[in-house]
C-alpha cells in the first residue's frame, strides 16, 4: 500500500531501517527572478526540504534589499538561522551585526549552498568573501564565551594597530587614514599587514569581522 506523506516533508522520514534527515529551507526575496533562481539551485540538494513558509524554515536563505550607508537591515521573521545572498559590493558588517548566520555571492554553487546549509543549521558562521576562491570560515557562538583567544590576541595589538583597525572598519583605505592620523602610507600598510597576521585573515574585511567576533571591535 503508497505511503500517504504529508504536503510537508517532516526533518527526518523513516524508510524500513533507513532515516532520510533533511533541512526545511524558505527563500525570502522581492525578486521573483531571484526567487526561482535559488528555488531551482536548492531543488537540486538531496539533504533539503523547500517549504513556502519562512517561519517554518530551520535555514531561510534571504536576498536583502539594498541598504544606505549606516542603515542595519531588518531580519525576516524566522525562527530558524539566516543565509543571505549577497553581490560583490555588499557590506557583510551589518549584515552580521544584524544577526546573519551566513554570507554567500549571488552566484553560489549548489554545492556550496549545501555545505553552508549544513553549517549553518549546526550553529556555525559561514562566509564566502570571493567567489573566485571562497573562503569558508566556521566559527561557533558556542565557544565564544572562553576569552582566553580575545585577550591574547588584544594584548598583541599596539595601540595605533588599534586606531587603524577602527578606521578599516569605516571603510577607509589606507590613504585615508595615514590622513587621519597623520602618518604615511606605508606606515598605514605595515599596520594592516600586522593586524591581517594578528588575526589571521586574509583580507581586510576578514580583519574587521574577526576583531567583530573577538570583541576588539563595537558596531555602533
Amino acid at each position: 500500500m503508497p505511503l500517504d506523506l504529508p504536503s510537508t516533508r517532516p526533518s527526518a522520514i523513516f524508510a524500513g531501517a533507513q532515516v532520510v534527515a533533511t533541512t526545511q529551507v524558505a527563500v525570502v526575496t522581492g525578486d521573483p527572478l531571484v526567487h526561482a533562481a535559488l528555488r531551482a539551485r536548492l531543488a537540486t540538494i538531496d539533504d533539503v526540504w523547500l517549504v513556502d513558509d519562512p517561519s517554518r524554515a530551520s535555514v531561510l536563505i534571504w536576498d536583502p534589499p539594498p541598504l544606505s550607508a549606516g542603515e542595519l537591515p531588518i531580519l525576516p521573521t524566522t525562527t530558524g538561522v539566516v543565509i543571505a545572498i549577497v553581490g560583490e559590493s555588499a557590506d557583510p558588517l551589518p549584515l552580521l551585526a544584524a544577526g546573519v548566520r551566513g554570507l554567500l555571492r549571488r552566484n553560489v554553487d549548489g554545492e556550496r549552498l549545501r555545505a553552508s546549509i549544513l553549517a549553518a543549521e549546526l550553529g556555525l558562521t559561514v562566509l564566502d568573501e570571493d567567489p573566485a576562491d571562497a573562503l569558508v570560515a566556521a566559527w561557533s557562538p558556542s565557544e565564544r564565551g572562553g576569552g582566553d583567544a580575545r585577550d591574547k590576541t588584544g594584548d598583541r595589538l599596539t595601540p595605533r594597530e588599534r586606531d587603524v583597525l577602527a578606521l578599516l572598519a569605516d571603510g577607509l583605505s589606507n590613504r585615508s587614514i595615514a590622513q587621519k592620523l597623520g602618518i604615511s602610507a606605508h606606515t598605514v600598510k605595515f599596520h594592516v599587514d600586522a593586524l591581517l597576521d594578528k588575526l589571521s585573515a586574509r583580507s581586510r574585511t576578514q580583519v574587521v569581522v574577526k576583531a567583530v567576533r573577538q570583541g576588539l571591535l563595537e558596531l555602533v
